[in-house]
């Protein structure tokens, strides 16, 4: 299913802007909170009015994952994106720590921030849809709805080949180069939309991740809490998403041994990072799972 419809269009960037112009701006909309972080501060930016839409980025991110997606968001419902411990401009934990303790202090930082007894949904892509039922379970907030976007965590692995390394003091050109690379073989399906833009944020996300956890070789994060989460769930993947297009029924079969009623969608011609590549879709698909494409 390949969302749509009138009015779900923003353009990011705007004619002429330049990557970094474009972050700056958005991130100049947003209102700024913080909650504790190790010994440190975790931060919170938020958009617009109304429900609290919470969005976890993934891996090596940080709230910039959701820069083609919080405007829009932002014109139906109060929008708080995380930058989780240890990325963008969160402080990381002063010890090695596993991602349980990232997820507790997260749901702490929700408790926080949002206001007692009001309904909320919470969006977590990659390893924010690993964590999310996790986090759910160890906040005391009124938690209406989970999306997972891409998740993994179902104790299913995919290989990935051909990323190309690299390190902070490469050239700028090669830096970007690399990150190009890496984008179109796991977060693209179509290499030619990787627009400057992408590897920007590709690049300086990567640049600031400081958050240091072991990695299990088989992650059942998600999995392994499915069971206590009470809300109700729903999926968005991207049907060519490298992780999961050839095992998405697989993983779909893990989730609806809890919650079979799962509302699942697929997002034609779209890879990982479906939320960027189809923004326009995406948009549309998740304001519907919300209950605003009418508002």
């Amino acid at each position: 299913m390949n969302a749509g419809g009138p009015d779900t269009s923003v353009e990011i960037p705007r004619a002429g802007e330049s990557a970094a112009a474009c972050v700056a701006r958005i991130d100049s909309m947003a209102r700024r909170l913080t909650t504790p972080c190790g010994d440190g501060q975790m931060v919170w930016r938020v958009w617009g009015e109304g429900m609290p839409v919470v969005l976890f980025h993934g891996g090596y991110g940080s709230w910039s994952h959701w820069i083609r997606n919080v405007e829009r968001l932002a014109e139906k419902f109060c929008v708080i994106a995380a930058d989780m411990p240890g990325h963008g401009d969160s402080d990381p934990f002063s010890v090695r720590a596993p991602r349980a303790a990232m997820a507790e202090t997260i749901a702490r930082g929700l408790d926080e921030i949002i206001p007692a007894n009001t309904l909320y949904a919470l969006v977590g892509f990659s390893m924010g849809a690993n964590l999310s039922a996790l986090i759910a379970s160890l906040q005391s907030r009124n938690l209406a709805t989970v999306i997972t976007v891409g998740a993994g965590g179902l104790g299913i692995s995919e290989q990935v080949s051909g990323l190309r390394m690299w390190r902070p003091d490469l050239p700028r050109d090669e830096l970007d180069a690399r990150h190009r690379h890496n984008l179109g073989i796991i977060m693209f399906h179509d290499p030619a939309r990787i627009d400057d833009l992408a590897v920007h944020v590709q690049r300086e996300n990567g640049l600031r991740m400081r958050f240091r956890g072991g990695r299990p070789r088989l992650n059942t994060l998600l999995r392994d809490h499915l069971p206590e989460l009470k809300a109700e769930l729903k999926c968005i993947w991207g049907a060519q998403d490298v992780y999961s297009r050839a095992n998405r029924d697989a993983r779909l079969e893990i989730v609806r041994g809890t919650h079979p009623d799962v509302d699942s969608r697929v997002i034609d011609d779209a890879g990982h990072w479906v939320m960027y590549e189809q923004a326009d879709a995406f948009n549309a698909m998740l304001l519907d799972m919300l209950g605003a494409a009418g508002r």
